[in-house]
């Protein structure tokens, strides 16, 4: 079997009871670290917003999902080759659509970016034109918007993780963090910053849908129409931010 496994999740373990498996009912979905979209757990094993929402989806199917971890690179190529059936988390891209099918509906549909500031500060960033002359910590490699990227009158500072950003930020070594909105609200809750590091005003909002993908090699790909029907159905009833919040309640620090 190709790849490290990090979990089969038998899901009547999360509380759910799934109906007897269809013919080939294990789903095998490329999981690669993004929190809190994706998150390895205490003992290794995944966990996360879209994990818990795919296992949501993955229940009313009858299906049992088994993570394997790779790079979100190495995912796409798996999925190209069938060897990995399913991914979530990925953007709309032509060179994909041969080898992926999108299931519809998008379940997000907006990422945002946004500025932490040391706690009284927040108002310093009030629009984008703020930002000029400021240090702003980024990651090497990241990109965050066009508009961001390419404005070289902004002072980008990267380096090799978020968590160094924001010990830079308490050093005074730098005047902001640029992050994905949910992604830079939960860190900040993990690394026990709350009282001291806030969200600036000015947030970045773009509308940007996300999917589930199914390769088209899968041997559920006979089932697109059964999953784009089950996403819809989540989709109606806003299980993701019913997911989110209950997760954010649950791993917020004690």
């Amino acid at each position: 079997m190709a790849g490290f496994v990090l979990a089969l999740v038998a899901l009547a373990a999360l509380g759910f009871c799934p109906p007897v498996l269809a013919d080939g009912g294990v789903l095998r979905v490329s999981f690669n670290d993004l929190p809190p979209w994706k998150v390895l757990g205490p003992k290794g094993e995944p966990t996360g917003i879209d994990v818990e929402f795919l296992n949501m989806l993955a229940a009313r199917m009858g299906l049992t999902v088994e993570y394997v971890h790779y790079p979100f690179k190495r995912g796409l190529k798996l999925t190209e080759s069938g060897d990995v059936d399913a991914m979530i988390g990925v953007l709309r891209r032509p060179e994909r659509e041969a080898y992926l099918h999108y299931i519809e509906p998008a379940y997000k549909h907006e990422t945002s970016k946004a500025f932490f500031v040391l706690k009284g500060r927040e108002n310093t960033i009030a629009r984008h034109e703020d930002l000029y002359g400021l240090r702003v910590g980024t990651v090497l490699g990241g990109r965050y918007y066009p508009g961001f990227d390419d404005d070289t009158r902004i002072f980008k500072h990267p380096v090799t993780s978020y968590d160094l950003n924001f010990r830079m930020l308490l050093a005074g070594r730098i005047d902001a963090v640029v992050m994905t909105e949910t992604a830079g609200v939960y860190r900040v809750a993990q690394l026990g910053l709350g009282n001291t590091v806030v969200k600036a005003t000015y947030v970045h909002r773009d509308h940007q849908d996300v999917y589930m993908v199914l390769s088209k090699r899968s041997v559920h790909a006979d089932r697109l129409e059964e999953f784009s029907r089950v996403m819809d159905e989540l989709v109606r009833e806003g299980a993701l931010d019913a997911v989110a919040a209950r997760f954010f309640k649950e791993t917020a620090p004690q």
